[in-house]
């Protein structure tokens, strides 16, 4: 349509705290528990829960959620 792409591919990327790796910031997010910034499999940790979160539930990485001592983020 006119040469003009309407939902392009991000170009913004953030590092996950977790295992360092570059991701699309809408495919992950920030951990309301601990407050790092991971990808989506570190956050998530699968479809269901991802689907809840879409849903309105907390989003609360994988290591909140059993109880894994994580280092936070100091709040600005």
């Amino acid at each position: 349509m006119f040469g003009v792409s309407l939902l392009r591919k991000s170009t913004i990327t953030a590092e996950c705290d977790q295992c360092h790796a570059r991701f699309d910031p809408a495919q992950g997010g920030l951990c309301a528990a601990c407050d790092r910034i991971l990808c989506r499999t570190h956050l998530h940790g699968s479809w269901i829960r991802r689907m809840m979160v879409d849903v309105g539930a907390r989003a609360v990485c994988v290591d909140c959620r059993r109880g894994a001592p994580t280092v936070t983020r100091a709040r600005r």
